[in-house]
C-alpha cells in the first residue's frame, strides 16, 4: 500500500527530469526542420545583425551639436555598409573565377596526355596487373573522358540555366534577409521579445536566460569565425603571391572561406588550391612545374594551418563556445552526416544552442552536467 505513492513519485520525477525535456527538444527540432526555409532566413538575418550591431552602437554615439545620430539612420547606414562590402567582395572575386574558368577551358588535352604518356603507360600496366582496370582500358582514355565531362559546355549551360531559373527565389530570399536584418539592427530585442511571447508563463525566466546565454556565445563565435576567415585568407593569399603561384588571391579566398567548416575546412581548401594550381599550370604547358606548384600550395596551407591550430581555433572553438576540441570534431562529423556541408557549417552554432537549452531544462542529467560543465 505504501509502495504505490513512491512508485508514482519516481515515475513522475523521471518524466520531469528526462522524458519531458527530451520530448521538448525533439518537438523543437521537428519544427525547425519543417519550417527550415523560414528558419534559415531568420538565422542568416540574425547572424548579419550580430555582425552589424557593434557598428550601430558606435554610430549612435556620433553627435551633431546637441543631437545624437538617430537610431534608425544608424541601422540604415550599417545595412548599406554591409551591402557595399559584400558587393565589393563580389566585384573582386567573380572576375577571378571567370578568369580561372577560361584558363581551364584553354587546356590542351592532347598535349597533356602526350606529355604524361610514358608514366601513364607504366601506371596502366601496374593497374592491369592487379586487375584494377580491364586489359582493354587505359588510364589516358579514362582521364581524358573524365576531364572532358567535367568541362562539358552543356553542363555549364545547364548550370547557368538553372541559375537563371532560380534567380527569382534568390532575389526574394535576399529581400527577406535584408528586411529582417534591418529590423533586427533597429531593435536588437525584436526576435527575443517574439520568442518570449510564444513562451508559457512558467518558463519565461528559463527561456530568457537561454536567449541571453545563447546570444553571448553565438556573437563571440561568429565574430571569431569571421576574424579567422579574414586572417586565413590574408595569410594564404600573401604566401601564395610571395611564391608566385598562379591565381593566388582566388585560391587564398577559397582556402580562407573553407575555414567556416571547423577542422575539416583547411583540408577542403588545400584540395581546391591544389586542383586550381594544377589546372593553371597545365593550361600554359608548364607540365614540369606542376609538382613544384602543388608542393608550394600544400606548404603554404600547412603553415597557415599551424597558425590556425595554435592561435585561432583554440580561441574560437574551445574558449568561445566552451567545448572540447574532440566534442567539436564529433559534432561537425554528425552535422555533415545529417545535412552535408551546410550541416557542418551550422553544427557548432546549433550544438551551442542545444547545450544552453539542455543545461536550463535538463541540468539534472549526468551527460548534460558533463557537457555543460565549462559553460
Amino acid at each position: 500500500m505504501h509502495d504505490e505513492p513512491n512508485i508514482n513519485y519516481i515515475v513522475k520525477d523521471f518524466f520531469i527530469q528526462y522524458i519531458k525535456p527530451i520530448t521538448a527538444l525533439a518537438v523543437l527540432a521537428f519544427m525547425i526542420w519543417y519550417f527550415s526555409s523560414i528558419v534559415a532566413y531568420i538565422a542568416i538575418a540574425t547572424f548579419l545583425s550580430f555582425l552589424g550591431l557593434p557598428l550601430v552602437k558606435r554610430l549612435n554615439h556620433i553627435r551633431f551639436g546637441k543631437y545624437r545620430m538617430l537610431h534608425g539612420i544608424s541601422a540604415s547606414i550599417t545595412l548599406i555598409t554591409m551591402i557595399i562590402i559584400f558587393g565589393l567582395f563580389v566585384l573582386i572575386i567573380v572576375p577571378l573565377i571567370i578568369q580561372q574558368a577560361n584558363v581551364i577551358a584553354s587546356i590542351n588535352f592532347d598535349d597533356l596526355i602526350g606529355h604524361y604518356e610514358e608514366p601513364m603507360k607504366r601506371l596502366n600496366e601496374f593497374l592491369i596487373q592487379y586487375n584494377v582496370i580491364g586489359s582493354g582500358e587505359t588510364i589516358a582514355q579514362y582521364l581524358q573522358g573524365q576531364l572532358a565531362d567535367v568541362l562539358n559546355l552543356t553542363r555549364f549551360t545547364n548550370f547557368f540555366a538553372n541559375l537563371v531559373s532560380a534567380t527569382g527565389n534568390v532575389l526574394m530570399g535576399t529581400f527577406i534577409i535584408l528586411f529582417l536584418t534591418f529590423y533586427f539592427l533597429l531593435d536588437e530585442k525584436l526576435l527575443k521579445n517574439f520568442i518570449l511571447l510564444l513562451t508559457p508563463e512558467g518558463h519565461m525566466d528559463n527561456v530568457e536566460r537561454i536567449l541571453h546565454q545563447s546570444k553571448l556565445l553565438l556573437v563571440r563565435y561568429f565574430q571569431g569565425i569571421l576574424l579567422e576567415i579574414v586572417i586565413m585568407m590574408t595569410l594564404e593569399s600573401a604566401g601564395l603571391l610571395i611564391f608566385g603561384v598562379p591565381n593566388a588571391v582566388l585560391i587564398g579566398f577559397f582556402g580562407g572561406l573553407m575555414n567556416v567548416i571547423p577542422y575539416l575546412g583547411p583540408i577542403i581548401g588545400a584540395t581546391i588550391g591544389v586542383i586550381l594550381t594544377s589546372l593553371s599550370e597545365l593550361s600554359v604547358g608548364n607540365y614540369e612545374h606542376v609538382f613544384i606548384s602543388i608542393i608550394t600550395v600544400v606548404a603554404v596551407f600547412a603553415g597557415a594551418n599551424v597558425v590556425d591550430n595554435i592561435i585561432l581555433q583554440p580561441q574560437i572553438y574551445s574558449k568561445r563556445v566552451k567545448a572540447h576540441p574532440v566534442e567539436v570534431f564529433l559534432v561537425i562529423i554528425l552535422g555533415g552526416k545529417l545535412a552535408g556541408v551546410m550541416g557542418m557549417i551550422l553544427a557548432i552554432p546549433t550544438y551551442t544552442i542545444i547545450k544552453v537549452i539542455a543545461r536550463e531544462f535538463a541540468h539534472q542529467m549526468k551527460l548534460v552536467k558533463f557537457l555543460t560543465r565549462k559553460m
